[in-house]
């Protein structure tokens, strides 16, 4: 009798030490549809002053992990979504640490933008901007112009989910 009281504590200590931790699993994330005079983009078309940009750029602040963000292109290419993109607008999704956002910057012109297109954006901007994540698992991220389905062009850009889109 003593000796299964001594027992019974050693017993729930032995479980409490050898379990595993668990592995932080994100899901996937839709942001709203928020208005363009309220977006990222809106304010760094207001600081560069009406000056002509790039198409495409790199950087975008704070760095993302590229395996989050490789998870997130790997959804958004197979869900077979499209996100209706009002004139005006920006929509975004998120996983973990990283962020695509997309962007219509026309007045008067709505359109809709498949998940496909979001993920060939994140794609690209990874193969132009972000180093090999066998050198740094981070990537600043950037930004490169897309489509509707209306042909409509649009701006997709990737960056940290510590600033939405």
């Amino acid at each position: 009798m003593q000796f299964t009281l001594l027992l019974a504590p050693l017993a729930f200590l032995l479980q409490t030490s050898t379990a595993l931790p668990a592995d932080t699993v994100y899901e996937i994330q839709e942001l709203p549809t928020i208005p363009l005079n309220e977006t990222l983009y809106w304010a760094e078309l207001q600081a560069g002053e009406g000056t002509v940009s790039k198409r495409d750029s790199c950087g975008s602040g704070y760095p993302y992990n590229q395996a989050d963000m490789n998870r997130l292109i790997q959804s958004l290419q197979s869900d077979g979504q499209t996100d209706y993109m009002p004139a005006g607008s920006g929509k975004g999704w998120l996983l973990g640490t990283a962020v695509v956002c997309t962007y219509n910057n026309y007045i008067f012109e709505n359109t809709h933008v498949s998940h496909a297109e979001m993920a060939w954006g994140a794609s690209y901007i990874k193969g132009q901007c972000c180093p090999s994540e066998n050198s740094n698992p981070q990537c600043s991220g950037g930004s490169c112009t897309g489509h509707g389905d209306s042909g409509l062009s649009v701006i997709i850009s990737t960056h940290n989910s510590a600033t939405h889109c």
